[in-house]
């Protein structure tokens, strides 16, 4: 009966070694190893629909989304990506100036990439104005500035390796034709039309490449022909997340606000501060 006994302890201390020390495989079969970020500049959330953003409302469907963000305040392209990427507003002393060259100064707080970098991914900023540039720092290993075929350069980011990538794309369209024909107007919805079809290529690369998390979202809106006004709808924007192995349900209809971004990427992907 004793040998017995020892015989089960054995066995189940065996059992339990044996699990500890696949514990690390376990995990690392769980990590994420697919970033893609998409910022549509100047989508208004109320233009997301079945028939304009087919694309993205399969996103919306399989994952988790919010229609009740907000940007800075003043709502403004670059000072809404700064906020993305540093987690900090204009407000908390982020970023005051919506304008930028090159050859003028960068920013110099961690970022997004930053946080990326550390989690051994490569990183990459596509991007549809210049301005925007502002944003590239050592931590972004590949860059480019194109109005037309950023989203084409991120899928050959993609597509170069099997490595950890992690991709911010912003894309430029709605930011032309709201302020010439309207936000919400016939024009601007045939513009996300196209747009949502063009990312569509995109997202299907990302998901086959599995572990992947993808979030949809934009810098600002805009009402009638303008934007960046105290107005409640220049303030709007979307967040739309999927992942085939992060749990995601904690943000689904939350009161979502730009500098938000980065500790939620560092909450998802366990991202060490």
């Amino acid at each position: 009966m004793n040998t017995r006994r020892t015989t089960v302890r054995m066995f189940t201390r065996i059992s339990i070694l044996i699990i500890l020390a696949l514990l690390p495989c376990i995990v690392l079969a769980a990590e994420i190893k697919s970033v893609l970020i998409i910022s549509i500049d100047s989508l208004h959330p109320d233009a997301l629909g079945e028939e304009t953003t087919k694309t993205i409302n399969e996103i919306m469907k399989k994952g988790v989304f919010t229609l009740n963000g907000s940007s800075t305040a003043p709502p403004l392209t670059l000072l809404s990506h700064s906020a993305m990427f540093s987690g900090v507003g204009p407000d908390k002393g982020g970023l005051t100036e919506n304008n930028w060259e090159s050859g003028q100064k960068q920013i110099d707080v961690k970022t997004i990439f930053d946080d990326a970098k550390r989690n051994h991914f490569f990183t990459g900023f596509f991007y549809s104005k210049e301005k925007l540039g502002y944003l590239i720092s050592g931590a972004v290993d590949q860059c480019q500035l194109d109005q037309d075929f950023s989203v084409e350069n991120a899928i050959e980011f993609f597509k170069e390796s099997n490595a950890k990538k992690f991709c911010f794309l912003h894309i430029s369209g709605l930011d032309r034709t709201g302020p010439v024909e309207g936000w919400m107007s016939d024009g601007y919805m045939e513009e996300l039309f196209f747009i949502d079809e063009s990312i569509r290529p995109l997202i299907d690369l990302v998901i086959s490449r599995k572990d992947y998390l993808i979030i949809i979202t934009s810098d600002h809106a805009g009402h009638e022909k303008t934007h960046g006004s105290e107005h409640q709808d220049d303030a709007k924007l979307p967040l739309v997340m999927t992942s085939d192995i992060a749990e995601l349900t904690q943000y689904q209809e939350m009161r979502y606000h730009v500098t938000q971004l980065k500790n939620i990427l560092i909450n998802i992907l366990d991202f060490r501060k």
